[in-house]
């Protein structure tokens, strides 16, 4: 009776992994998922020179759980930027950037205190229009300084961290945003140019860019300092020079809404089968339907830029970024490994 026990167990076992195993190399069909394109805008105004930059495309198809369809970009719309004053400036397409339109209007500067209006006339005749924009004053960075570390983040862990030092007015809110980018001489063991007999293309300039939404309100340090706020980390992958460039902007209250809201739906996770995460609409609607809103944002924003160059002088430093890098000197020409990487020193190197 054990024995027959025994076989019967083992035939159910030998059964139900059969079934899993079958089901581990089905495909499964998804339901497809379609939703329908909707605008999206993604542009600024700003007190520097001109040109400014509006880019349009269209929310993609979803095909399948992991296909979107492509050919996307807004070809053929008619758009403009208008001041509370009146003045008016055209955008062109720029052909060489799928979606991309950009003013040619040398004269037409952003201005402080001045609000801005964008209009897009789609090639189907619908017209949107953004609400108004007000371009607010934004306080000078006072400091950038580095610091070394060998705890950094990503593939190099000897680096630096890049730090920020303003002040902001009191008694007025004020909402801000950051970018920062840098640039990094890469290196290479070169090619070998057969007519002259010396090893080209070792050394080429890649940069790189704080990919996060760095935003902040003053409510919790209003008329302080704003005081060592992380920029960026620039990993050594050799000893020389860095260049970094940090940008501070003024928003906004509805603008650091929007980004708020963009950073939450960055940090959400989940799986295909969740529900899809809710948009984020922007300041941008069609005339005749308020109602129907394009996605992204329109913003007005006056810039504070400064520079950073890091030279590390101090030898226990250079002997571990000599060290830590050694494994990031590949065989070969520098700009045919290094992904977007120029053979020509940045402006300001």
């Amino acid at each position: 009776m054990r024995i027959i026990r025994n076989r019967y167990n083992k035939f159910i076992l030998a059964s139900v992994l059969s079934v899993l195993f079958v089901s581990c190399i089905r495909e499964i069909d998804l339901a497809l998922r379609v939703e329908k394109p909707v605008l999206v805008v993604d542009g600024m105004i700003t007190n520097e020179a001109p040109p400014y930059n509006v880019k349009l495309t269209y929310t993609g198809v979803y095909e399948a759980s992991n296909r979107i369809n492509e050919n996307q970009a807004v070809s053929g719309a008619r758009v403009s930027i208008t001041d509370d004053q009146g003045l008016k400036t055209q955008l062109e397409q720029v052909l060489e950037e799928p979606g991309k339109y950009q003013t040619n209007d040398p004269q037409y500067w952003g201005r402080v205190g001045r609000s801005y209006t964008l209009t897009v006339e789609l090639p189907n005749g619908e017209v949107y229009e953004s609400s108004p924009e007000k371009l607010m004053a934004v306080p000078e960075i006072d400091k950038l300084y580095s610091e070394f570390t060998e705890n950094g983040s990503g593939d190099q862990r000897v680096g630096y961290n890049v730090f920020l030092d303003a002040k902001d007015p009191k008694d007025a809110p004020n909402y801000y945003r950051w970018q920062a980018i840098g640039y990094r001489m890469r290196l290479a063991t070169g090619v070998l140019n057969p007519f002259s007999g010396a090893m080209e293309n070792k050394q080429c300039w890649q940069s790189f860019k704080k990919e996060t939404i760095d935003i902040e309100t003053d409510v919790d340090f209003d008329g302080n300092t704003i005081q060592k706020r992380l920029m960026l980390y620039s990993p050594a992958y050799s000893n020389g020079q860095y260049l970094i460039e940090v940008t501070q902007m003024s928003l906004s209250r509805e603008v650091y809404q929007f980004w708020r809201r963009m950073n939450e739906q960055l940090t959400r996770t989940g799986s295909i089968f969740d529900p899809l995460p809710s948009p984020v609409e922007g300041n941008i609607s069609l005339k005749t339907n308020p109602n129907k809103l394009a996605l992204g944002y329109f913003g007005a924003s006056a810039v504070s830029k400064k520079r950073l160059i890091i030279f590390e002088t101090d030898e226990a430093k250079r002997q571990r970024i000599e060290v830590s890098s050694q494994p990031f000197v590949p065989t070969g020409g520098c700009t045919n490994l290094f992904p977007g990487t120029t053979p020509f020193k940045p402006s300001g190197w």
